[in-house]
């Protein structure tokens, strides 16, 4: 057990390494080592050392070779335990993998990666946890580590649930007692579907697969005579799968929830399942869209092409305006786990404030942008929606201004034809 075992809890949280030093420091490269990848810096970013202290400031889009990577806490009133994955960069200087990507290699979208420096806003855990909730379930058939712990105070040791952080440079695999890290040595995007070639830390390779199997996950890559693998990720909605990428069977499905939902779960399993605390409810699925064939990236049952229409990010440019070619979901944030504030009707025009990330969503690849509502604006009711309101939405359902103006030019003409032939 590598995680803080002195602690009653686990608990994650916000991490300001610019005024605080780290606790402790835990490289697992330095006895393991990891196979050497090129990352490049995708923020003007710290180089800290060993102690968390600032060596030097490093630009934007430096890119460097490193097989180095560690984790680092801190201790904030001997009850919170904050962490923070780093990679090694020179001979003793570490940099956050918030600020990292690998060069040559595609990114997950921001709806995906879990931050370090935000952890108490998303965590990835396995659906199941909503069937302890409505109680089909108890957490000992799940977890055989609790069913083993669960009437000693082990069982309290360790305070978190069941998740797996997404890096641009690394996963991580979390369950009730231990952690498995694994180093990615490339991301590529397939359809609806991200591959991730990785390879685990030497000293996790032998207990994986007995480690996980014990806890739920199903069809694991067998890890026990080599390190590298392949896992298969899609997001739909707010739903995550991950699968095996030897065979493409499904390992678990996952849900999005914040440390809040989190901790509220510990405190109902702890209870021994006679106290459900107030706000904990079951995360309610989500879905965009069919999911995808993990072999093709396709969705399932479409033997072609997910959509025939591509959206590249140069037809969008800040303080451009567009039009909405079809009724569209304005959110809170560039993601489609975000609040729906509005939806807008077919003809809205949009002013486009912000380019955010871009993304492939229904066969489609373009930007998440930042919008303000333009005047004489409705919703798909027909209610007007206020000149002003700014929200994000996707911007592949966008287009030029004139190129609808001339679709509606052409609806009215054939109209007034047609009440002239009556």
């Amino acid at each position: 057990m590598k995680r803080n075992i002195c602690l009653l809890l686990l608990v994650f949280g916000f991490i300001n390494l610019n005024s605080q030093t780290w606790d402790s420091f835990y490289e697992p490269s330095k006895y393991f080592k990891f196979s050497e990848k090129k990352y490049k810096t995708i923020n003007k970013t710290n180089v800290y050392d060993k102690d968390g202290k600032v060596l030097e400031v490093i630009e934007k889009n430096q890119v460097f070779g490193s097989s180095k990577f560690a984790y680092v806490e801190q201790i904030i009133n001997w009850e919170r335990n904050l962490f923070e994955y780093v990679i090694g960069y020179g001979e003793d200087g570490w940099i956050s993998t918030d600020d990292l990507v690998l060069a040559n290699s595609e990114v997950f979208p921001n709806s995906i990666v879990t931050m370090n420096k935000i952890m108490t806003e998303k965590k990835w855990i396995p659906i199941w946890y909503n069937n302890i909730l409505s109680k089909e379930i108890k957490f000992e058939k799940i977890s055989n580590y609790y069913l083993e712990y669960k009437d000693s105070v082990m069982a309290y040791v360790f305070g978190q649930l069941h998740e797996i952080e997404f890096k641009n440079t690394n996963l991580v695999f979390n369950h009730t007692s231990d952690s498995c890290y694994f180093s990615i040595k490339k991301i590529q995007k397939k359809g609806a579907v991200y591959y991730i070639d990785s390879e685990i830390e030497k000293s996790g390779q032998s207990y994986f697969n007995d480690l996980y199997k014990n806890e739920s996950f199903e069809n694991l890559p067998d890890l026990t005579e080599k390190r590298d693998t392949t896992f298969i990720i899609e997001q739909n909605g707010n739903r995550l799968r991950v699968y095996n990428g030897e065979n493409y069977k499904l390992i678990i499905e996952l849900m999005p929830i914040n440390k809040e939902w989190a901790d509220k779960m510990i405190e109902y399993i702890e209870s021994d399942y006679n106290y459900i605390p107030s706000g904990l409810n079951p995360i309610e699925e989500k879905l965009d869209h069919p999911w995808s064939d993990p072999k093709t990236g396709l969705y399932e049952g479409n033997s072609g092409n997910i959509s025939n229409k591509t959206v590249t990010t140069t037809t969008i440019t800040p303080s451009q305006t567009m039009s909405v070619s079809e009724n569209l979901k304005l959110r809170s944030a560039e993601a489609t786990t975000s609040k729906v504030l509005t939806v807008m009707a077919a003809g809205t025009k949009v002013k486009i404030l912000e380019l955010g990330h871009s993304e492939t969503i229904d066969g489609i690849t373009s930007n998440w942008v930042k919008v303000e509502v333009q005047a004489d604006a409705k919703d798909r009711d027909g209610k007007p929606i206020k000149a002003g309101t700014v929200g994000w939405c996707y911007g592949g359902y966008l287009e030029e201004t004139k190129q609808n103006d001339e679709k509606q030019a052409v609806k009215k003409d054939v109209k007034k034809r047609r009440k002239n032939d009556r």
